[in-house]
């Protein structure tokens, strides 16, 4: 699907909200859109490359896994699993818990994006890498909110149990409880789900000021290009709202887009939420996995801003 086609069909399909002062809040939060092109990875990978990103986000959810690696891989050890790396980047990450095992535990690696070139790179880091324990590979070209069918569609007799890794905070751009009761239908007795996520102490979202960076706007930049409007007649920002982090563009003139023979209005004032973030308290985040899973244990960093949570059906 082209990223058009997929911007105006999450467009018509979620709406918008009507303001009192008559202004209309429309979202298009779709954390699969946001890697839909070359130029939306190209972006993505320049943020991800940023001094700061790689400080707060990739170190820390790196030294999380290698410091509790063997007590998530303690139960693979002499089976063969499934390792479904949701939403991977390099593979990094998926190499820790590969790596953990010792040779003692075999997998078969499947890299999942809705972005070719990432699923491609994460596919050919764990190959280059030459772990003795990696079985088989295999890549996954999916929107981010269909795990639940991925999971069903990579088990099978050599392979029977599945490792799930959710990381980057991918669950945070999603209706928690939807998510989660979707896949843990999907799961089986003894399947793991790892999850990464930041997690929050006081009343607001922290570190608003870095989603209004330069970084975050040239990567949604290519959202409102692939609408069709000009980015002069938009303004980016980023606000802490309805529980969670919201980064939007408001309308700074009136403007008509027509698709497949539909026409969308937007006013000025109007406002189009491009993506959304949730952070939980430890407490809460941690009783919510409860709910779908029968052992979890959640792990944090120092300082309380991220954590793991390790799940067991």
């Amino acid at each position: 699907m082209e990223l058009k086609d997929a911007l105006f069909e999450e467009l018509i399909k979620n709406g918008y909200s009507q303001l009192k002062d008559g202004r209309k809040v429309w979202d298009v939060a779709n954390r699969s859109l946001l890697y839909m092109t070359p130029g939306l990875v190209k972006s993505f990978l320049k943020l991800r490359r940023h001094p700061r990103y790689v400080k707060t986000i990739i170190e820390i959810e790196t030294e999380l896994l290698k410091k509790h690696s063997q007590s998530i891989t303690k139960d693979l050890l002499n089976i063969n699993f499934n390792l479904i790396d949701m939403g991977c980047e390099d593979g990094s990450k998926a190499m820790i818990l590969i790596d953990s095992l010792k040779g003692k535990g075999n997998c078969s690696f499947c890299s999942v994006n809705v972005s070719k070139e990432l699923a491609d790179m994460a596919l050919k880091n764990i190959m280059n890498s030459k772990l003795k324990n990696v079985l088989e590979c295999r890549s996954v070209i999916a929107d981010f909110r269909s795990l639940d069918q991925v999971v069903t569609m990579v088990k099978n007799k050599k392979f029977s149990k599945n490792v799930i890794l959710l990381l980057g905070s991918i669950l945070a751009s999603f209706e928690l409880h939807d998510y989660l009761f979707n896949l843990s239908q999907a799961m089986y007795k003894g399947d793991f789900l790892v999850i990464g996520n930041g997690i929050r102490t006081g009343e607001r979202f922290v570190n608003l000021e870095n989603y209004k960076s330069a970084l975050f706007k040239e990567w949604f930049d290519h959202l409102i290009d692939g609408f069709g409007i000009n980015i002069k007649d938009v303004e980016y920002d980023a606000r802490f709202a309805n529980g969670r982090l919201e980064t939007f563009y408001r309308i700074k003139k009136d403007i008509v887009l027509t698709y497949k023979g539909k026409k969308v209005e937007f006013k000025a004032g109007d406002e189009l939420v491009v993506a959304i973030l949730y952070k939980y308290y430890e407490k809460e985040l941690e009783e919510f996995c409860k709910m779908y899973f029968r052992e979890v244990e959640l792990v944090k960093d120092e300082a309380n801003e991220y954590a793991l949570v390790i799940c067991k059906k």
